[in-house]
């Protein structure tokens, strides 16, 4: 800081020079740069932490369902009608009756509200009665326009009484806590409407596996799943081809994910968790 002596020979203080002007700006650059990044990082992790939490609320509503059903799964087919033989969906695609929009409501907010009401008049809402749990906020679609919006976050896998139903009770499971239920998911054309499905190939070594519905890497390369048994997980993608197509905003590349050959290690894993009968 500049000191300058006055006529009367009292000294008193001036404004900052230039230089120490600068010199505080940059020391204030340096301290966002170091900062910022963690900032990110701990707000990912809360992402995380949410979408981990919803996980195991839907798991633990699977768990008491099937409790409270001699053992029979929640339909995990959306698109299922309240009336269908094989038991309530987990939520439907089409509420009825539709949802009450606000006037002035955007497409996307009326697409939200459709699919809160779609989880209210399903199977597990009296046991999980949150319709925020669907959602993950780290899910980057819900900022899209509304030809790719999305705000459900979570897809039930086929087999498990969904579009491709091979298991309908509990006890057809054989290895809950390696068993996963509801998959995060990117689909880059928008909200999920049926169930999520995989090319699993043949057990034990599904060298002949292939994503078809795609994953989501929203939390630093990872995604979420819940399992049989109440526990959940947050799993980190390893092979190069996943996390590309987990993180891929192009709807002509939904249902044209990597085969086993580009991602070995994640068609493994994903595969082998992915309850059949052949793989039970």
């Amino acid at each position: 800081m500049l000191e300058i002596t006055t006529s009367s020979g009292k000294r008193c203080k001036k404004a900052f020079t230039l230089i120490e002007l600068l010199v505080v700006i940059a020391i204030i650059a340096i301290l966002a740069a170091l900062l910022l990044p963690a900032l990110s990082k701990a707000k990912m992790k809360a992402f995380q932490t949410t979408c981990l939490s919803n996980q195991k609320q839907l798991g633990i509503a699977w768990v008491m369902y099937n409790n409270d059903n001699q053992g029979r799964l929640i339909n995990f087919n959306p698109n299922t009608s309240a009336t269908t033989k094989t038991g309530a969906a987990w939520r439907y695609a089409t509420p009825v009756p539709p949802p009450h929009y606000p006037a002035g409501a955007s497409d996307q907010e009326k697409a939200m509200l459709k699919l809160q009401a779609g989880y209210q008049q399903g199977g597990l809402y009296q046991y999980a009665p949150n319709v925020d749990i669907i959602h993950c906020p780290a899910d980057k679609r819900f900022n899209n326009p509304i030809a790719t919006f999305a705000y459900g976050s979570f897809s039930g896998v086929g087999p498990l009484n969904g579009e491709q139903p091979q298991i309908l009770k509990d006890s057809g499971i054989q290895h809950p806590s390696a068993r996963y239920l509801w998959v995060e998911e990117n689909d880059p054309r928008g909200e999920n409407q049926g169930s999520w499905l995989l090319k699993q190939g043949t057990p034990p070594g599904f060298s002949d596996a292939k994503f078809d519905d795609g994953v989501a890497a929203w939390h630093n390369k990872s995604g979420t799943f819940s399992f049989a048994d109440g526990h959940v997980e947050a799993h980190r993608w390893l092979d190069e081809a996943t996390i590309a197509y987990a993180l891929s905003s192009n709807p002509g590349s939904a249902g044209n994910g990597p085969s086993f050959s580009k991602s070995p290690r994640d068609l493994f894993w994903v595969a082998s968790g992915y309850a059949t009968r052949d793989n039970p």
